[in-house]
């Protein structure tokens, strides 16, 4: 289908563009079928035009399901309903077979590491967690309670685990895909509450280490090096850090600072408890934290592979969105992402912004209807960004959605004119045709067209030399 997007020569008419182009689809409502899933939780995993995920609920044991999905929302199935433990995280593909993790579950309630081919069958738990002493926020030798996805070179799993270890502030573990091999290659240490005193301000910290702790986000493989965050621990409200695939080397990136105020609506200038995972490009790692900043509703950053260069791209405030929780998507200079409250309903948005921090813009708010409370990375495909919502939809059991991104002009464009020509940025997802035209009357439709891109998700800048013979000309970007 031809999607065209007409716009004037108006800062105007400008402001709030991006938000109205984009088109939302519910591809499944949970609860729609006899034992169906609900509350899908975790990352979607994209092969070819197929969508496998996780529920964190329901299916015929009520302990969540796998199920998978065509893009186009044809081809719903459940894969397998779960008798033990529910999944949270998404999973991660290995030719045929899907690796995950259960939240609780396994021989001791404590969660377990799976493994499912992806026509359904061979499920086989590959290790289950040991118990603590006390139930859950005990201590263990290898973990409890694993949330994040797992990520894989080919042969190794790697994960982490919220809670457990010999401190109970969780773990990183690594398996092979046959189940052999399991090791704790970091164990979080001890935290200690309390409350610090900066120049007289009350400084609220979720408690204190060297090297953080609960490990709750998803990590990030990069040749022998994993990135990740922790909620909390350092030296008060979480870190980032990096270290080597044997344990070795383990570095603290950023230690996320106190907040002023109360525990829950505290503020400060670098964001607090990174819940989500990084997104790595190059040497540079983009994250979010769900509190702090200087709304309190946490933040979007950027920091080097180094630890250098920190900087706070975005501070949330209730228009456009508050505590995000998933990771980010990276298409070229573009990011991705959801927030679990704040928006026109206080249901959430979706949202883009670019590296640099600029061109912040609200896609999509959530609603009750349509689905809220994202907590999924997205996946692209094609222009179509993929993910679930955990709440809402026409069953209030949570919905699988796509939302088609069009080329748009960018709110912090450079409209106007620049060496003599017209000119203004504008952007879309990665191998996007994007054709401008114009016309200068609209009642006749005769459009000419003056470019064509194929966008690669960082800005490109049109310029039009013949507008000093067109000053009134009216533009528009369509994508065949």
């Amino acid at each position: 289908m031809k999607r065209v997007i007409y716009f004037l020569l108006t800062a105007v008419f400008l402001q709030g563009f991006a938000a109205s182009a984009q088109v939302y689809n519910i591809l499944h409502n949970f609860g729609s079928q006899s034992h169906d899933g609900s509350g899908p939780a975790g990352d979607l995993v994209l092969v070819a035009n197929t969508l496998y995920g996780t529920t964190i609920s329901g299916g015929t044991n009520s302990n969540g399901t796998i199920f998978k999905i065509n893009t186009d929302g044809s081809g719903y199935q459940i894969l397998l309903s779960l008798t033990n433990g529910p999944i949270e995280g998404g999973m991660v593909l290995i030719g045929d077979t899907l690796y995950g993790t259960t939240y609780t579950g396994g021989a001791n309630d404590n969660g377990s590491i799976f493994k499912l081919n992806t026509n359904g069958s061979g499920y086989a738990e590959l290790h289950s967690f040991e118990a603590t002493v006390p139930t859950v926020l005990g201590t263990n030798s290898d973990g409890n309670r694993p949330q994040g996805d797992l990520v894989t070179d080919g042969n190794t799993l790697y994960g982490t685990a919220q809670l457990g270890g010999p401190s109970g502030d969780g773990t990183i573990c690594k398996i092979n895909t046959d189940g052999s091999g399991f090791t704790v290659i970091k164990a979080f240490s001890q935290t200690f509450l309390g409350t610090n005193d900066v120049s007289g301000n009350p400084i609220v910290t979720s408690g204190t280490n060297l090297d953080g702790a609960r490990p709750v986000g998803s990590l990030v493989l990069n040749g022998g090096t994993l990135y990740g965050t922790t909620f909390h621990g350092g030296i008060s409200n979480g870190v980032v850090f990096s270290m080597d695939t044997n344990g070795d080397n383990y570095n603290v990136l950023k230690y996320f600072s106190g907040i002023t105020g109360p525990l829950n609506a505290g503020t400060n200038s670098d964001g607090a408890a990174p819940i989500a995972g990084v997104t790595l490009s190059g040497d540079t790692l983009y994250g979010v934290t769900v509190g702090g900043g200087a709304e309190s509703l946490g933040i979007v950053f950027t920091l080097k592979t180094n630890g250098t260069a920190f900087a706070n791209l975005h501070d949330f405030q209730v228009a456009d969105g508050g505590f995000p929780r998933n990771s980010l998507l990276l298409d070229g200079a573009t990011l991705y992402g959801t927030t679990g409250v704040g928006g026109t309903t206080n249901r959430g948005t979706i949202f883009m912004l670019q590296t640099n921090g600029t061109d912040f813009t609200v896609l999509r708010n959530f609603d009750t209807t349509s689905g809220s409370q994202c907590d999924a990375k997205f996946v692209l495909s094609s222009n179509v960004l993929c993910a679930t919502a955990v709440n809402g939809g026409s069953n209030s059991a949570g919905v699988v959605f796509g939302l088609t991104v069009l080329p748009h002009i960018m709110s912090d464009t450079n409209l106007g004119m620049r060496a003599g020509a017209f000119g203004f940025d504008y952007n879309g997802v990665s191998n996007q045709t994007a054709i401008i035209e114009s016309t200068t009357n609209l009642s006749q439709g005769a459009w000419q067209p003056l470019q064509t891109n194929l966008l690669t998700g960082a800005p490109i800048y049109f310029s039009d030399p013949a507008f000093p013979q067109n000053p009134n000309a009216f533009y528009r970007i369509r994508s065949p």
